[in-house]
C-alpha cells in the first residue's frame, strides 16, 4: 500500500482484514488528517473557473494564486455555489495554508451547517495573528456567530449583520462588506427577521452596482424583489447571469423574476442557461448531480414554465432526463449505525423527485393518457410513497382510463380509493362517538361535548377531506364518460371539486353541458394564468363551440402569440386546428413574438453547455491481479461492471465493505453486472489478503486489482488532493463504459441492496 504520509501504525497494522467488524483504534482510512469537519464536502483540487464575478477581496497572502482563487470562491459565495465555494476555499488553504481567510471561506460555505462552520472558523481563529486588522474583523464576527450554535439564533442573526455593518462603516470602499450585507440582511429575512423597508435595503443595493454594475450582488437584488414588485429588479435580472456566467444559480434567478412577472419564454431561457451550466459542469468535473445547489429545482421549475408554454416535447425531455440521473445516495437513516442495512432512500428535493413528478404532471396536462397508463403500472411513474403516492397514481390512472374507456380498470382505482375513504371515515366516526361517551359520563354540557367530539374528529379531517375530493373527481370522469353520459350526477358532483386547474374543471362542466359555468371556469383560467397557453386555449375552444365568433377570435388572436412556441400537435391544442381552420387562420397558426428590449447579455445556449446532462465517460485501467495478469476495463467492454476502489487490507472498514457485497455478486451477475475491486495494496497486498484468508485464495467472489501508484485512483477522482490520499469510490460503468453511477466519500458505500435497484433502474432507462 502507498502510504508516504501515514504513521507508522497505520502502515502496520495486521489484523484479519477479510473478516467484518473494526475495532475500536483500528485507522480510519479515508478520514481527513485534520479532523471530522475536513471529511465531508469537495476533496479534489480546485481550478480557475472563467465566469465566477468580477470580485477582489483583499486577504493577506504572498501567494498572487491563492488571491486569485480566493476572489473566485467570494465569486461562487454571492453565486450559492456553496459547494464548488467550500473547494475553491481549500485551494487556497493547500497554496498557502497559513491563510485565515481561507479557513472563513470554508465556514462561509457552510453558513447553515452549525457543526462544520464551526470547525471551520475555529481554524481561521487560530491563524488570524498573521492577517490584518480587517480580516480579524471578518473572522471574529462569523466566529461569534459560529461561538454557541444552541443561542437565541434570531440574537447570533443580528448580531452577525451589525458586524458588517460596522465593517461597511469602518471601510466605505470595501464593496465586499456592503454586498455581504446585503447578503445576509436577506437571509435574515427568512429566518424570521423581516426587512421593514425594501426601498431602504434597496438603497444599498444600488450603491454597491452603481460602483459596479457587474457585482454579482444584482443576485441579491433580485432575491430583495423577488418576493415584493418583481418589476423592480428587471435591471438586476438583465445583469445577473453576465455578472457571473459560469455559475448556474445566477442565470436562474432571473427566471424567478420573469416567471413572476408572466414572462414565461424569458424565463425558461434563464432556466435552460442554468441547466446547460451544471450539465457542463458536472460532465466536465465528474459531480453527481443533485450535489449542486439548486440544480435539480431549477430544471423542475423550467418544465413548469415549457408547461405554460405549451411545450410539451421539451418537458418531456427535460424530465425524462432529471429522471434518469443518478440518483444521490441519501438515506432516511444515514446516521444510525445500527440499521444501515435498512436505510430508507431519502428522494426529498431530489432531481428523482422532480422529474417523476413533473413527468406526470406533464403528461395529465396535456392528456398523453396512454403513456400515463403506461408508465405509472409498469414504468417511471409508478409508486412509492415518497415522490409519488398511492393514491395519486389511482387519481391519474383512475381518471386515464376513464378517458382511454377502460371503465373497469378505472373502476378499481375509484373502489381503491373509496376503500380508504370509507375506512378513514369509519375511524373517526368511531373516535367521535368514543368521545361523545366519554364526556356524556363525565356530566359536560352540549357544548363540552361539542367540543370533545370536535377534537376527536379533528386529526381525521384533511385526510378525509384529500381522499373525498379524490373520490368526488374519479365520479365525475365515470359519470361523464358512461354510456349514456351521466350529465346530472356530473353536474351535482363538479361544484365540490377543489384543487384542480380551472381550464380543466371548465372543461369538464362544458362536456356536462353547461356554458354558463364553462365560460366562467375559463375567464376565471385565463385571468389567474396570464400568458398561459392551455387556459387561453380552452377559453377559444369553448367560446367557438358556443357559437360566440366575435369572442372566440379575440381570444384566438391573443393565444396566436401567446402559443408562438407551442406545440400543436397535443391533444388541447390539436382541438383548435378546426377553430383555426374556421377563423380563417393558417394551419400553424402560431405568431412569433419580438425579443423583449429589457434583457441583458444572452449568449448563445449551445455555448453554455448541453440542454441534457449525460453520463461521462470512464477513464480506463489495464490493472494486475494476484496473479500478475493485466485486467483492463476494455475487457467489459459491452458489459456492466461495478468497480469499488477500496484502501487496501489495512483498512477494516473496506473489509467491511467487500464482505457486504460478496453475497449480492450472484445477484448482481444476474443484473448482468460484473463486480471489479480495485486495491491501493500492491499485488504482494493482495496475495497476502489472500494468504489471510481461511482457504488461502481469494476471499472475494470477485476479481481483485492492485493500483498501488494510486494513478487511477486518481483519475477516478476517488482521491483526496489536497491531503494526498486516497478515498473510497463505487461506480456503475455501463456496457459502452460510462459512468452512470457513483459515490465517493471518506467512508466506503454500505448498501448494496438498494445500490442493485439503482443500478438496473439506470440500465433500464437506457436500454429503452
Amino acid at each position: 500500500m502507498n502510504l508516504p504520509s501515514r504513521t507508522l501504525a497505520l502502515a502496520v497494522l495486521a489484523l484479519p482484514l477479510f473478516a467484518a467488524g473494526a475495532e475500536d483504534g483500528d485507522p480510519t482510512f479515508g478520514h481527513s488528517f485534520h479532523g471530522e469537519v475536513f471529511n465531508e464536502g469537495p476533496r479534489q483540487a480546485a481550478v480557475l473557473i472563467p465566469g465566477t464575478g468580477n470580485v477582489h477581496f483583499e486577504v493577506t497572502t504572498s501567494s498572487p494564486e491563492a488571491q486569485e482563487f480566493f476572489n473566485q470562491g467570494i465569486g461562487q459565495l454571492h453565486g450559492f455555489w456553496d459547494f464548488e465555494a467550500e473547494r475553491t476555499f481549500r485551494q487556497v488553504a493547500a497554496i498557502d495554508p497559513d491563510c485565515a481567510m481561507a479557513y472563513w471561506g470554508m465556514a462561509m460555505a457552510n453558513y447553515k451547517n452549525n457543526e462544520r462552520g464551526k470547525g471551520f472558523i475555529d481554524e481561521a481563529v487560530a491563524r488570524k495573528d498573521k492577517v490584518s486588522e480587517r480580516e480579524q474583523r471578518w473572522i471574529d464576527g462569523l466566529a461569534a456567530y459560529f461561538e454557541n450554535p444552541k443561542a437565541d439564533l434570531k440574537k447570533r442573526l443580528r448580531d452577525y449583520v451589525r458586524s458588517l455593518e460596522d465593517l461597511a462603516i469602518d471601510h466605505p470602499d470595501d464593496i465586499e462588506a456592503q454586498a455581504f450585507l446585503l447578503k445576509h440582511i436577506y437571509y435574515n429575512n427568512g429566518k424570521g427577521l423581516a426587512i421593514p423597508s425594501h426601498y431602504a435595503i434597496n438603497l444599498l443595493a444600488d450603491k454597491i452596482l452603481t460602483a459596479a454594475p457587474d457585482h454579482p450582488a444584482n443576485h441579491y437584488q433580485i432575491h430583495l424583489w423577488d418576493r415584493e414588485k418583481a418589476d423592480r429588479a428587471l435591471t438586476a435580472a438583465a445583469n445577473c447571469g453576465p455578472a457571473a456566467p459560469g455559475i448556474a444559480h445566477m442565470w436562474h434567478m432571473p427566471g424567478h423574476i420573469y416567471t413572476k412577472l408572466k414572462r414565461y419564454e424569458d424565463a425558461v431561457w434563464q432556466q435552460e442557461a442554468s441547466a446547460r451550466v451544471d450539465h457542463k459542469h458536472m460532465i466536465r468535473f465528474q459531480i453527481v448531480p443533485d450535489q449542486i445547489h439548486n440544480f435539480a429545482h431549477n430544471n423542475e421549475w423550467c418544465i413548469r414554465n415549457l408547461n405554460f408554454l405549451g411545450q410539451f416535447d421539451r418537458s418531456v425531455e427535460l424530465a425524462e432526463n432529471m429522471i434518469s440521473l443518478p440518483r444521490r445516495a441519501k438515506f432516511k437513516e444515514e446516521d444510525d449505525k445500527e440499521k444501515k442495512d435498512d436505510a430508507v432512500y431519502e428522494p426529498k428535493g431530489s432531481s428523482w423527485q422532480y422529474g417523476r413528478q413533473r413527468l406526470r404532471d406533464t403528461l395529465v396536462r396535456f392528456e398523453q393518457w396512454d403513456t400515463l397508463i403506461k408508465e405509472s403500472e409498469n414504468g417511471v411513474l409508478t409508486a412509492d410513497d415518497a415522490s409519488i403516492r398511492q393514491r395519486d397514481v389511482d387519481r391519474f390512472l383512475g381518471i386515464a382510463k376513464f378517458e382511454t374507456g377502460d371503465r373497469a380498470g378505472a373502476s378499481r382505482h375509484l373502489t381503491a380509493l373509496q376503500s380508504i375513504l370509507d375506512e378513514k371515515t369509519g375511524k373517526r366516526d368511531s373516535a367521535v362517538a368514543k368521545a361523545r361517551t366519554k364526556a356524556t359520563k363525565a356530566e359536560r354540557d352540549e357544548k363540552g361535548i361539542k367540543a370533545a367530539t370536535g377534537a376527536a374528529a379533528k386529526p381525521f379531517k384533511a385526510d378525509i377531506d384529500t381522499y373525498q375530493k379524490l373520490v368526488n373527481e374519479l365520479q365525475v370522469y365515470e359519470a361523464l364518460t358512461a354510456e349514456p353520459p351521466q350529465l346530472d350526477t356530473a353536474k351535482e358532483l363538479l361544484p365540490k371539486l377543489k384543487d384542480l386547474a380551472k381550464w380543466r374543471h371548465a372543461n369538464l362542466w362544458h362536456r356536462a353541458g353547461s356554458e354558463e359555468q364553462a365560460l366562467k371556469l375559463a375567464n376565471e383560467a385565463v385571468n389567474a394564468g396570464k400568458n398561459e397557453v392551455l387556459p387561453l386555449a380552452m377559453k377559444a375552444k369553448l367560446l367557438h363551440a358556443y357559437g360566440k365568433e366575435k369572442e372566440a377570435r379575440e381570444a384566438f388572436d391573443s393565444l396566436r402569440k401567446v402559443a408562438a412556441l407551442a406545440d400543436l400537435d397535443t391533444p388541447p391544442l390539436q382541438d383548435l386546428a378546426q377553430v383555426a381552420k374556421a377563423l380563417g387562420y393558417p394551419e400553424d397558426w402560431r405568431q412569433a413574438n419580438p425579443p423583449a428590449q429589457d434583457l441583458g447579455e444572452r449568449p448563445d445556449l449551445d455555448e453554455l453547455g448541453p440542454f441534457r446532462w449525460s453520463p461521462p465517460s470512464a477513464q480506463p485501467f489495464s490493472l494486475l491481479d494476484a496473479q500478475g495478469n493485466k485486467v483492463s476495463l476494455a475487457d467489459y467492454s459491452g458489459r456492466n461492471v461495478l468497480v469499488i476502489f477500496f484502501l487496501g487490507r489495512g483498512c477494516t472498514h473496506c473489509m467491511e465493505q467487500l464482505n457486504a457485497f460478496a453475497p449480492m455478486t450472484e445477484a448482481y451477475r444476474k443484473a448482468g453486472i460484473e463486480i471489479v475491486a480495485i486495491s491501493s495494496d500492491s499485488v504482494e497486498g493482495l496475495n497476502q489478503t489472500f494468504r489471510d484468508s481461511d482457504e488461502g485464495k481469494n476471499p472475494f467472489p470477485f476479481t481483485l486489482l492492485s493500483d498501488e501508484s494510486l494513478d487511477r485512483f486518481k483519475a477516478y477522482r476517488a482521491y483526496d488532493d489536497f491531503e494526498g490520499m486516497e478515498l473510497h469510490g463505487t461506480y456503475l460503468i455501463d456496457g459502452q463504459q460510462r459512468i452512470r453511477w457513483q459515490d465517493i466519500s471518506f467512508e466506503p458505500f454500505m448498501h448494496p441492496e438498494w445500490l442493485l435497484e439503482e443500478c438496473e433502474r439506470l440500465l433500464a432507462i437506457e436500454a429503452e
